[in-house]
């Protein structure tokens, strides 16, 4: 699904690095009004194009907030026939407010207020969400959309279990690196690490167990590598690392490739001077690199696949930790 991961990047590009969680992450501040100020004194507040909406306090509760939006406004003070001015203009807001508008506790969720938000009636459907807190605040319909567009891209690029880059976003990044190799003498490297015997730890200790040690994988994995690789999750048990490798004479090539593997093996294994021997059930790593200054990906991905297979006939590759079963 190539055309749909690079509308997917590219959304999670134009919505930024940061997925906000909760509306906290999200909240401006709110003008607040009371229920009793006539409508005309509001329309020098709305000459800023920067205030969306008034919320509007309840004089007979002061706990109660109701909502007037920028078009209700407009709306108001023009009326039906053009009469509405004349007609409005020294109404209380309180009866022009909305008074059932969206409100959240500033700990909802994005995902859960956008849902609501969308739920709403066709004509109250884009207003602003009003966010209860110390002090009352909301979030605008667009800051609201594009933090809910950051959550699900967020979520269709990363394994949802370890945080890592998907299967799709790590091919995305390969076609990217690869682009990079062109009038260089650089490598395109790809590196599979591979969990031994893991349905059997499945089988033995439960499902559970067995994401708690993928988790652990993916935060060593991570730790181990070098600056500037990439790390994701690309299937079950299966992890790859990608990074670019500095330009090499052809002879010293496969040795810089396997210096590499040993390197991330060696991390993975762990030792009892850092504290980590044992933690981890043993790990199979495997590398393939690409021709100075271009990469077929495919091909790539079958060398470092068919590595995989003989390492795993051979008993080769592994990265045990010396407590390990």
């Amino acid at each position: 699904m190539p055309n749909d991961v690079n509308l997917l990047v590219r959304a999670a590009r134009a919505t930024g690095a940061t997925r906000p969680a909760v509306m906290r992450d999200l909240v401006r501040p709110l003008t607040v009004t009371d229920g009793t100020t006539p409508m005309n004194e509001l329309e020098v507040l709305f000459r800023s194009p920067h205030l969306p909406c008034i919320g509007v306090q309840d004089p007979d509760d002061p706990s109660r907030l109701g909502l007037l939006t920028r078009t209700r406004f407009a709306e108001a003070m023009t009326g039906r026939l053009g009469f509405g001015r004349a007609v409005l203009t020294r109404q209380p807001v309180a009866q022009v407010a909305d008074w059932n508008p969206l409100v959240v506790d500033e700990q909802t969720a994005v995902v859960e207020t956008a849902v609501r938000a969308i739920e709403r009636p066709v004509e109250s459907r884009f207003d602003e969400v009003l966010v209860r807190a110390d002090a009352w605040q909301m979030v605008g319909t667009g800051d609201l959309i594009g933090a809910l567009v950051a959550a699900l891209t967020g979520r269709s690029l990363h394994d949802p279990l370890t945080g890592l880059p998907s299967r799709e976003l790590v091919r995305h990044t390969m076609r990217d690196w690869a682009k990079l190799l062109r009038g260089t003498q650089r490598r395109l490297v790809v590196l599979l690490v591979d969990v031994v015997e893991f349905g059997a730890i499945n089988a033995a200790h439960g499902e559970a167990v067995g994401d708690l040690v993928l988790r652990a994988i993916a935060e060593r994995l991570t730790q181990v590598v070098p600056s500037g690789f990439l790390v994701g999750r690309t299937g079950g048990d299966e992890f790859m690392v990608l990074g670019l490798l500095p330009a090499a004479v052809e002879q010293r090539a496969p040795a810089q490739r396997e210096e590499l593997r040993v390197q991330v093996a060696a991390g993975l294994a762990g030792s009892p001077e850092d504290g980590t021997d044992g933690q981890l059930p043993p790990l199979r790593v495997v590398a393939a690199a690409s021709t100075p200054g271009w990469a077929d990906l495919d091909l790539l991905m079958q060398d470092a696949q068919r590595a995989m297979r003989l390492a795993k006939r051979g008993g080769e590759g592994l990265a045990r930790s010396a407590g390990a079963a």
